[in-house]
């Protein structure tokens, strides 16, 4: 009798040890699933209150209107395959509400315009060219005075000049027009470019584009006359190349444009910056 006992107490200490284990199992369970809630519940919350902090601060958004290239940090990432730099820009931004804006009806244009191109100098907004009609393109620019709200002084562009799809910049005096569609309805684009001198209303030939482009991003920075991109003269094939040209004054200080680095993703209607060079 004596062994059966024996054996029995074995049994069940063995019994219980597992138990023990078994309850020891289920705490710490327990425990990893609390400690995981606990996280999560506190995750969700921070997310929350970061989304929508931009919507408790004022509507007003103050820029600065003096940019200090010193104060631009440049970021390099290292990374083996690739290498990149440039500026981290916080994501909280593009939460910031946006300042309301108010519309005020001004005089109504001379024509009626598609497709045209308009620029800026002082009070002055000098509109281009653009499709009267799908039959029918315009050959004139008008001028309108912000200031007086007032439309006068048009004046003729040259016969050999696009219609539309032109790509443009100003240095404050001299316009620069460049390539762009030459006809009306959906004809190809010309490599021709000009130049207007808007204090005399004269025109002059500038050096012809490597090749004609549907709305190319025009812009000048540094000195140099930057076309990109635009569409190629099937219209369906986005141009990715970037060319540049010297010049002051209205003059071209060089003879041929040159070819720089292309653009990630090209196409007709695109939006560049100066300083630095963005395109958009």
């Amino acid at each position: 009798m004596v062994p059966h006992k024996m054996a029995r107490s074995t049994a069940k200490h063995y019994t219980s040890k597992k138990l023990v284990l078994l309850a020891s199992f289920v705490g710490f369970l327990g425990a990893i699933l609390v400690a995981d809630y606990l996280w999560a519940s506190a995750s969700f919350a921070y997310l929350s209150i970061a989304s929508n902090w931009a919507l408790t601060k004022s509507s007003t958004v103050v820029i600065p209107t003096n940019f200090d290239e010193k104060l631009q940090q440049r970021v390099d990432v290292k990374d083996k395959k690739n290498r990149t730099s440039g500026r981290i820009l916080s994501a909280t931004f593009a939460d910031l509400p946006a300042p309301e804006l108010k519309w005020e009806e001004m005089q109504p244009a001379p024509v009626p315009r598609l497709d045209g191109a308009s620029i800026q100098i002082k009070n002055l907004l000098y509109v281009f060219a653009g499709y009267g009609t799908l039959d029918y393109v315009h050959s004139h620019v008008d001028i309108y005075n912000i200031t007086d709200n007032t439309w006068g002084g048009r004046f003729v562009m040259p016969k050999e000049m696009a219609h539309s799809h032109l790509g443009m910049a100003t240095d404050g005096r001299y316009i620069y027009v460049v390539s762009g569609q030459y006809g009306p309805q959906c004809r190809g684009p010309t490599a021709r470019c000009f130049v207007l001198d808007t204090e005399t209303k004269k025109w002059q030939d500038l050096a012809t584009l490597p090749a004609p482009r549907y709305a190319p991003a025009t812009q000048l920075w540094r000195g140099r006359l930057h076309v990109m991109g635009g569409g190629k003269e099937n219209r369906h094939t986005p141009g990715l190349e970037h060319w540049s040209l010297a010049v002051k004054n209205g003059k071209a200080l060089e003879k041929e444009w040159r070819s720089e680095i292309p653009i990630p993703r090209g196409g007709p209607h695109r939006f560049v910056e100066s300083f630095p060079l963005y395109t958009v």
